[in-house]
């Protein structure tokens, strides 16, 4: 997949060190929680789905907020599952294994960071629509560097794996890489 060298930029931004630190200093304050209860089933990974890299939580997570970032017409397709970004983004993380620990510890947080590091006190996947677009937008605007680059790491890996599916191409217009299918270079050139 092409976008795997923007999910490794936005990756190692995260810097593994400055994460853990805030990490571990969130859960020392009892910020982060304990427990953690059952993947919501409208973002967990279907029956077939087998994963390699993800975790069942940070697939969902994952879905949940590829959801909100793709619009309403590609929210739809991954409702109706024509396009499982988890899955697809298990598959790009399995065959690049030093993006899957910060991208996973990206997922954590964003699943279960709570105020005052993120504006929720639930879990990600369990707040309502309005409510996961104010987390995402905080993390997008934030004056922390860190949550800047948390965003664009979940960011980079939902619209890689949504835009790079098959399905997902009639929403953009574009034909396919050129050489696959039949697709000439003219026709991956053509804007329309």
């Amino acid at each position: 997949m092409t976008g795997a060298p923007d999910v490794a930029r936005a990756a190692a931004a995260l810097d593994r060190r400055g994460f853990l630190r805030l990490a571990g200093a969130a859960t020392a304050a009892g910020l982060l929680p304990a427990g953690c209860g059952g993947v919501p089933p409208p973002f967990s990974p279907g029956p077939d789905v087998t994963l390699g890299a993800l975790s069942p939580r940070a697939y969902a997570t994952l879905t949940a907020a590829a959801t909100r970032m793709v619009g309403p017409a590609g929210a739809a397709m991954i409702a109706r599952r024509e396009v499982d970004v988890g899955r697809l983004a298990d598959d790009l993380l399995a065959r690049n294994p030093a993006l899957a620990a910060p991208i996973g510890q990206a997922l954590a947080v964003l699943e279960f960071g709570v105020w005052p590091l993120l504006p929720k006190l639930r879990p990600f996947t369990a707040l309502d629509a309005v409510g996961q677009d104010a987390v995402l937008r905080d993390l997008a605007r934030s004056d922390l560097s860190l949550k800047r680059a948390l965003y664009g790491g979940v960011r980079a890996l939902a619209l890689t794996t949504f835009y790079g599916a098959p399905a997902a191409r009639p929403l953009s217009g574009y034909p396919g890489p050129f050489g696959a299918s039949g697709i000439g270079v003219a026709d991956a050139m053509v804007a329309r």
